[in-house]
This record gives C-alpha cells, sequence and structure tokens, in this order.
C-alpha cells in the first residue's frame, strides 16, 4: 500500500483517539456541559472509509460523531469549541457534541436519533443521482440503528430508486449494554440488506488497511453504477456508550470481553503492523504523534482560554470542581 496513505491512516486514527482522550481529561472540570459518546476503539471504521471516499462525497454521522467530523476533515480547533459551547464552534455553540455539522466538508449532520441519519442520507444521495454526478453519501449508524423500521425502510428505498448511498454499520456488538443477540432474532444485517436488494459485506472493522481497501473498491463501483451498498464493520467500543468511566462488570458488560477487544485494538494494530512491514515509516510515526498532540492541547487551550472570557463577559462563576464523595 502507498506510504503515504498508510501514514494518513494512522494519523486521522491517532488524532481521533488522542482528541478523545483529552475530552475523558478534560470533562470533569465541567467546562464540557453536554454529554459526549466517544469512538475509543472504533477509529478505524471512519478513518478507513471517509479517507477512501472524496471531500465532494456526502456524509451523515450519529450521536458518536467526532470521529467522522474529523475523518471527514472538519476543523479540530472549531470542534472543540463546539464542546464548550462558543460561537466560534463549527455549530456556533448551539450544537454540542451530538449534533456537528460542516457543510464545508460535507458532513451534513449527525444527531441523537437513533438510526436519525439514515433517512437523510438517503435523500441525499437521491439528491445527488438527480444532479447527475458520480458523488456519493454515506450514512453511519450502530447495530442499534438496526433495530429501527426507519433503517429498513430505507434499504427499500435506496434499491427502488438505485440511489448512491453507501449504509456504513458500526457494529460494536451493544446498544448501551444490550447485545446484538438479545435484540433480534437474527442479527445478520447483510443478509438482511440482500433481502431488500441492497449487496452488503461485513469487514474486520479494527483493521484500518482493510477497511480502507475495501471502502475503496466499493465506492468506486458505486461510482460506475450508481447503487446502493451496506458495509457492516465488526468493532468493539473501549469507553461506555456515553460519558467518560466505565461500564464493565457490575452488571454491565463483561470485564474479560474487553480485555480480548483491547488486545485487537485499531491503533496499536496498525502501529504493529507498521513496525513489522513498513519499518521505514516508524520515524515518520513518531513525528505524526509528536505534531497532532500539540494542536489538541493547542486547540483545548484556545478553547478554554475563550471559554473563560465568554463566561466573565455575561457575569458567570466559574464551574466549581466536582465533590469527590459523589463521584
Amino acid at each position: 500500500m502507498d506510504h503515504q496513505i498508510i501514514l494518513k491512516l494512522y494519523e486521522t486514527m491517532f488524532l481521533i483517539r488522542s482528541v478523545e482522550e483529552k475530552i475523558v481529561q478534560e470533562y470533569p472540570g465541567r467546562n464540557i456541559r453536554m454529554a459526549v459518546h466517544l469512538s475509543i476503539g472504533q477509529e478505524a471504521i471512519p478513518t478507513g472509509i471517509l479517507l477512501a471516499a472524496r471531500k465532494s462525497d456526502c456524509c451523515v454521522s450519529t450521536h458518536r460523531s467526532h470521529a467522522h467530523y474529523l475523518a471527514k476533515g472538519g476543523d479540530l480547533a472549531e470542534m472543540i469549541d463546539e464542546l464548550y459551547s462558543l460561537e466560534t464552534g463549527c455549530c456556533h455553540g448551539r450544537g454540542g457534541s451530538m449534533h456537528l455539522f460542516d457543510k464545508k466538508v460535507n458532513l451534513w449532520g449527525s444527531g441523537a436519533i437513533v438510526a436519525g441519519g439514515i433517512p437523510i442520507a438517503t435523500g441525499m444521495a437521491l439528491a445527488l443521482k438527480q444532479r447527475a454526478t458520480d458523488d456519493i453519501c454515506i450514512g453511519f449508524t450502530g447495530d442499534g440503528g438496526t433495530d429501527e423500521g426507519a433503517f429498513y425502510e430505507c434499504l427499500n428505498l435506496a434499491a427502488l430508486l438505485k440511489v448512491p448511498v453507501l449504509f456504513v454499520l458500526e457494529n460494536n456488538g451493544y446498544s448501551v449494554l444490550t447485545p446484538q443477540a438479545k435484540r433480534q432474532a437474527n442479527p445478520d444485517v447483510v443478509a438482511k440488506a440482500h433481502s431488500f436488494g441492497v449487496r452488503g459485506i461485513s469487514v474486520d472493522g479494527n483493521d484500518v488497511l482493510k477497511v480502507y481497501e475495501i471502502a475503496r473498491q466499493i465506492i468506486d463501483e458505486m461510482r460506475r453504477n450508481g447503487q446502493p451498498f451496506l458495509l457492516e464493520a465488526i468493532t468493539y467500543r473501549l469507553y461506555p456508550h456515553v460519558g467518560p468511566g466505565s461500564d464493565f462488570g457490575n452488571g454491565g458488560r463483561p470485564k474479560e470481553e474487553s480485555l480480548a477487544w483491547m488486545e485487537k485494538e485499531p491503533i496499536q494494530r496498525l502501529k504493529v503492523n507498521i513496525q513489522n512491514q513498513y519499518s521505514d515509516l516508524v520515524p515518520q510515526c513518531a513525528q505524526i504523534e509528536e505534531q497532532v498532540l500539540d494542536r489538541i492541547n493547542k486547540a483545548f487551550e484556545g478553547a478554554k482560554t475563550r471559554f473563560a472570557v465568554k463566561n466573565i463577559q455575561v457575569g458567570l462563576a466559574a464551574p466549581k470542581p466536582p465533590d469527590p464523595s459523589r463521584v
């Protein structure tokens, strides 16, 4: 594979992971005053797919939107400002973590309604077809989204109208804490797509090189035939459904399950692959890490400074730190 592609994949995944780890670090300060849904462990899917796409392709995200925003090329500082509810955010401080939007990179929204972006993506694909362009629309959802009737209605409509929408199923195996097998009598979503006339395949969603290659092939074919496609990517989130913290043990997800998936998490997996097969790229990866962390620190420091100025201007007191006895 082209070395520049490998480095870009590594940079994007490392950016997504490091931003969200910084969110975890900053969240207890209560300056980010909203629910956050983290993609830690799932970075390979948006990275591989959106790098295989082009800027003019449209994208509709989910409530777990940070990774899609950054992988699509959204502005890092504007995203962090949005988390701090600042006017300088990508949605002018009115959208927050779950409603990122940036028409400059053709990210046409994200939202908290489960599978709510799938009808939007299908409609946008129809608009692209009517414009006679070979651009496509990529609509993301999780396995919880495949519990919704709208998902299946859109599979049918996309097949019926022959529109270029790529349905991406980020299957982390859980809807909050409920496993897919306990929600669906037949969890084979690819087979269900086939029943509607939509072609689909499943891929290891923690192997970013494989995700990229398969997505590139699918998207190239969709540009030629204008047909819908379903790509299921199997993955695992390493943080809870919402917020920092843990949902392992005590009635939550099994701890041993998380340990098994930690060994397959996508960033370390790519790093080992680079060390074994592309060792000449190792120094460049180290440089990328340093540059990315510097960008992130500057983005957060800028947001915190603007947040403090905003509070002074409107006469708000700084938020009190959480009471350790109640955490």
